[in-house]
C-alpha cells in the first residue's frame, strides 16, 4: 500500500528519531511540543502567545495580572491529518495525496502519536476515532479508497468536524491542491487552535501556465481539466496558502521523486 520509496525514508526518519531519542517513545515532532495533557504543573505569569483558553481567571482576578495554567508534556502528540478526496486530486494527484496521507499516519504512529484522519471534500468522512496502532491505519485507508468523491472542497466543515472531535492542541496536516482556498481564508475568520502544515498536491497543467482554454482541451496529463475557474484562482489561491501556513507550507509536484520534497517537513524546528 506504501510505496517502496516512502517505505525507506519511513525507515530512514524511526532510525534517526530513535537515535536522537532513545530513551522514549515519541518522535522527531513531539519532543517540543508544548504539553497540553491532564496533567497540572502550574499556575505561572501569562505571556504573549499562551494559550488564552487557559487563562486561570479566579488567579487572574485575584491579583489583578493576567495568569495562565501551564500542564506536563503528554507522552504522545495529538496529529490531525486532513485528507482532500475531492475530485479535482484525480490521477497522479489522488495517488500522491494518498501516498503521503499514508506515509504521515504511519510515521505518527511508529513515533508512539496518536492520528485523527478526516477525509474531506464538499462534505467530511471520519470514524471519529483516534488511530494508535499500524492494522488500525491500513484498515482505515483501505476504507477510504472505497469513498466516492465529493464534487467540492469545503475546508470549513471539515475544520468544524475536527474541532468538535478536539478542541485541545494538536498538530495539524492539510493535504489538498487548494483550490478555492483564497476565498475560504477571506470570508472566514480561521482560529489556529492547531499548528497547521500544508502540503500543497500541483498540477502541472497549472504549473506550466498554459491559457486555461489549451487546460479544457489539451491531454498533457493524467489529470482531469483543472477545476479552477476561468479567472484562474491559482495564484490567489497560493498566496493564501502560504498566507495561512506560512513556513510550515510545502509544494508537491506529483511528477517528481515524493520522499526528497516531504523531507523538509521533518528537518523544521517546531516551537509549538
Amino acid at each position: 500500500m506504501l510505496s517502496p520509496e516512502l517505505k525507506r525514508l519511513l525507515q530512514v526518519l524511526q532510525w534517526e528519531s530513535k537515535k536522537k531519542f532513545p530513551s522514549t517513545r515519541q518522535g522527531l515532532l513531539t519532543m517540543s511540543l508544548k504539553g497540553r495533557g491532564l496533567d497540572f504543573k502550574e499556575v505561572r505569569n501569562y505571556h504573549l502567545g499562551d494559550d488564552i483558553r487557559y487563562i486561570d481567571w479566579n488567579v487572574t482576578s485575584r491579583t489583578g495580572e493576567l495568569h495562565t495554567k501551564e500542564y506536563y508534556e503528554e507522552r504522545d502528540a495529538s496529529v490531525i491529518i486532513f485528507y482532500d478526496i475531492s475530485d479535482s486530486l484525480s490521477g497522479l494527484k489522488k495517488d500522491t495525496a494518498f501516498q503521503i496521507a499514508l506515509f504521515l499516519s504511519l510515521f505518527h504512529i511508529k513515533s508512539g502519536n496518536r492520528v485523527l484522519l478526516i477525509g474531506f471534500s464538499n462534505g467530511k468522512n471520519s470514524s471519529g476515532k483516534w488511530l494508535k496502532t499500524e492494522s488500525e491505519v491500513f484498515f482505515t485507508f483501505t476504507n477510504i479508497t472505497k469513498l466516492k468523491k465529493g464534487e467540492g472542497t469545503n475546508y470549513g466543515e471539515a475544520f468544524q468536524y475536527a474541532f468538535k472531535l478536539f478542541p485541545k492542541f494538536a498538530v495539524s496536516y492539510w493535504i489538498s491542491d487548494f483550490i478555492e482556498f483564497s476565498n475560504y481564508t477571506k470570508n472566514n475568520i480561521i482560529s489556529k487552535v492547531w499548528d497547521p502544515i500544508g502540503i500543497w498536491i500541483e498540477d502541472e497543467l497549472e504549473m506550466i501556465k498554459l491559457p486555461f482554454w489549451f487546460k479544457l482541451f489539451g491531454k498533457i496529463s493524467e489529470e482531469k481539466t483543472s477545476f479552477r475557474n476561468s479567472d484562474n484562482t491559482y495564484e490567489k489561491d497560493l498566496k493564501a496558502a502560504k498566507s495561512f501556513f506560512k513556513e510550515n507550507f510545502v509544494r508537491i509536484n506529483p511528477n517528481s521523486k515524493l520522499s526528497n520534497q516531504i523531507l523538509p517537513l521533518f528537518k523544521a524546528k517546531r516551537n509549538g
